[in-house]
């Protein structure tokens, strides 16, 4: 950071102009529903929107050999979890997945030149900065405002919190999940709302209502921030008996389904409620679990205030 604050490097500048979304802690932020809820909104302004993303939770990346690719039909194992999940929701806009940091310039340039994109939105890039950003967005967890402050390892911070003064817009996420009471009424407040339906592994729909007539729900997840998965359904009045909370971006293999399987019949489970992240990775073993298995699911888009404050930072650039 010292050697880009005092000019010593210089980012590089891309046509299109650059969104970045990121946070300073170690996931669990909620910046992939961002993501999906800001492109939705600038395409919704006719601006061509294109995605750079890490591929997070992907097979085929590591430090040594990965590969970059723009996104299609590849599986959560080729392309990542969250990468999946961006493209069921945005199925027209363009996404690079980026292999190591030092891709994401490509894959700047590659949406600009090859796809006419007008903005690009870098995913989890506020720590990358070889590339030059028209915005800056931060977003942080609504439960983290107190007990992540400090340096990883001994707290959740990827840098320090004075990185905040990079920031061009400081939104707080998950804000109807968590307590109030440590709110900064400088930043900008997005409550995330909830469908009341859920997503089913066969890709349709049903009524949350349903649940009345399950008596033992198991809740499960495999996401950065477990706590906020509970508080959803805390928030939708739904009690599980029993939960399972795995890393973020598991990738649950037939063993894993095996011993979901025991533990489902051990507790006499009659359901299982997930996130929409997870049951992506699930439901190819639809036909191994016996029970029905339901992903509560976002409703993507953002509130006025945060509308207007983007709309007129993007027109002081264009």
């Amino acid at each position: 950071n010292f050697l880009y604050d005092y000019s010593f490097w210089k980012p590089k500048k891309s046509k299109a102009k650059v969104i970045s979304v990121g946070n300073l802690s170690l996931g669990g932020a909620g910046k992939t529903p961002f993501t999906i809820a800001l492109s939705k909104f600038l395409i919704s302004k006719n601006y061509s929107v294109g995605i750079v993303v890490t591929g997070h939770g992907r097979n085929n990346n590591n430090f040594f050999f990965g590969q970059s690719f723009l996104m299609e039909n590849q599986s959560w194992e080729d392309a990542g979890d969250e990468t999946v999940l961006l493209k069921n929701n945005l199925n027209d806009v363009p996404i690079y997945v980026s292999w190591r940091k030092k891709n994401k310039v490509h894959g700047v340039n590659y949406l600009s030149e090859k796809n006419n994109c007008d903005i690009v939105i870098l995913d989890d890039a506020f720590q990358h900065r070889k590339i030059y950003r028209d915005l800056d967005i931060v977003l942080i967890s609504s439960d983290n405002l107190t007990d992540s402050q400090k340096m990883f390892p001994y707290g959740l911070l990827r840098e320090p919190i004075l990185g905040l003064k990079r920031a061009d817009m400081i939104i707080e996420t998950k804000g109807n999940l968590f307590n109030e009471a440590n709110r900064n009424q400088n930043r900008f407040i997005l409550h995330w709302e909830f469908n009341d339906c859920l997503l089913m592994p066969n890709d349709e729909t049903c009524a949350i209502s349903a649940l009345e007539k399950y008596n033992n729900i198991l809740s499960l997840c495999a996401i950065g921030n477990p706590k906020s998965f509970k508080k959803t359904l805390e928030l939708l009045k739904i009690t599980p008996k029993k939960s399972l909370v795995y890393p973020d971006h598991y990738p649950f293999k037939k063993r894993d389904i095996y011993k979901i399987n025991q533990f489902i019949n051990k507790n006499a489970v009659d359901a299982i409620l997930c996130t929409e992240k997870d049951l992506i990775k699930l439901k190819q073993y639809k036909k191994m679990i016996k029970i029905p298995v339901g992903a509560i699911t976002i409703n993507y888009c953002l509130n006025s205030e945060i509308e207007r404050e983007i709309l007129s930072k993007i027109k002081e650039v264009f």
